[in-house]
């Protein structure tokens, strides 16, 4: 959905707006990419098909009769048009096949437009072959894989997990070219990358790195919900997402070898996202939670933010703000003045990692925040908030940071 869940009167308030906004605008992306994306290259890819087909029997009756009229334009014209309709309502506005079309179509066009009038056969029949097979060669599999790919992504929503974006380069270029991101939309059984893709054509292929397997896979699912504890809440769950920013490995040089290996050894920094139906039911779902666990204040996840009374663990909110059972719910003095505060949260339920895991299963430290309709986590260690410095990595550049 593009708009977000209406709140009836006497429900929770809207925590953490520009979270949520962000948030959803993700979700609804990824959404899209596992959902509807097959049908809508399957109809961009019928558009062209019908076009290319007009050009051709267009080209055939002209080739036939020695002559062609001003209505033979305007056919192939009409054909062009509505392919560029068709693909648009298909693919935007995720992506922008529209102008593209229009742009080829138009300069045949106006080339037969200039001959028909002559009855220049030959020229036409010249511009017509050009015409198709322009049209044709973007209709293939190979194009739409390269201009409207989604392994890996490359369009708005690679922007929509990395904003905000520096607003100009060269630091723009270095957030987007130097940031890989798994995505799986686990409640739709897809998974995928982005990135800005390699140069294939440009470079050897010994210098390409090479990363076997899905992103984010079952496995890995099942071992970071583990380490949530109690904060997977699948009752009334809409949607689970799993993203993982890492570092995007560079060409291989001479003096280094590309890299070749599974998505985890990218060493990502996971965040997990739950929707719910509405921001009253991931409220109680947060509550949930929070009470099968603990939590010490709250703090902001951006590494370059802080806020007023934070100490020196990052704890931003030492003032009470919390229930009888000592955890403060997202409902209890939420404001968006500042980076969101998330909170410090952990639980004694997850595997151990540390000294003595075999007897002992250790303490799992993380974040947690509900926004809007959204109940966000990241950040889970072993080690605790004091202990870790430089842990948000690539995470530094995402969504989750910025609002």
């Amino acid at each position: 959905p593009d708009d977000p869940p209406e709140q009836t009167d006497g429900g929770p308030p809207d925590a953490n707006a520009a979270l949520a906004t962000a948030t959803r605008a993700v979700v609804d992306d990824a959404v899209w990419f596992a959902t509807e994306y097959p049908a809508a290259v399957a109809t961009y890819r019928d558009a062209i098909a019908d076009a290319v087909a007009t050009v051709r029997s267009v080209r055939a009756t002209v080739d036939e009769e020695a002559a062609i009229a001003t209505e033979q334009v305007d056919a192939v014209a009409a054909a062009g048009e509505t392919a560029a309709d068709r693909a648009a309502a298909a693919l935007e506005p995720h992506f922008s096949p529209g102008p593209r079309i229009r742009a080829r179509v138009d300069r045949h066009v106006a080339v037969l437009r200039e001959f028909a009038p002559r009855n220049d056969v030959d020229r036409a029949l010249e511009e017509l072959d050009r015409m198709r097979r322009d049209l044709a060669s973007v209709g293939t599999a190979i194009y739409v894989e390269e201009e409207f790919s989604r392994d890996p992504i490359y369009n708005r929503l690679f922007r929509r997990l990395l904003a905000p974006l520096p607003p100009e380069d060269p630091e723009r270029g270095r957030v987007t070219g130097g940031t890989l991101v798994e995505l799986a939309v686990a409640s739709r059984d897809f998974s995928t990358y982005a990135h800005r893709p390699y140069d294939r054509d440009g470079v050897d292929r010994d210098r390409i790195p090479r990363i076997y397997g899905d992103a984010f896979d079952s496995e890995r699912q099942r071992e970071l919900r583990a380490r949530l504890g109690p904060i997977p809440q699948p009752e009334d769950r809409v949607e689970e997402l799993f993203v993982a920013y890492a570092r995007r490995p560079p060409l291989g040089t001479r003096r280094r070898e590309a890299f070749e290996g599974w998505p985890r050894e990218l060493d990502g920094v996971p965040v997990h996202v739950q929707r719910y139906p509405d921001a009253e039911t991931a409220e109680a779902r947060l509550s949930t939670a929070l009470d099968e666990g603990a939590t010490e204040g709250r703090a902001p996840v951006d590494p370059e933010a802080t806020l007023a009374g934070s100490d020196f663990s990052g704890n931003a909110s030492a003032d009470g703000n919390a229930t009888e059972s000592g955890n403060a719910s997202d409902a209890d003095g939420e404001t968006d003045d500042g980076p969101t505060a998330w909170h410090r949260f952990y639980h004694r339920e997850a595997e151990g990692e540390r000294y003595g895991f075999d007897e002992h299963a250790g303490v799992q430290y993380g974040y947690l925040v509900r926004a809007g309709e959204f109940l966000l986590a990241t950040g889970f260690s072993g080690d605790a908030w004091e202990e870790r410095t430089g842990w948000h990595g690539r995470l530094r550049h995402g969504w989750v940071t910025g609002a």
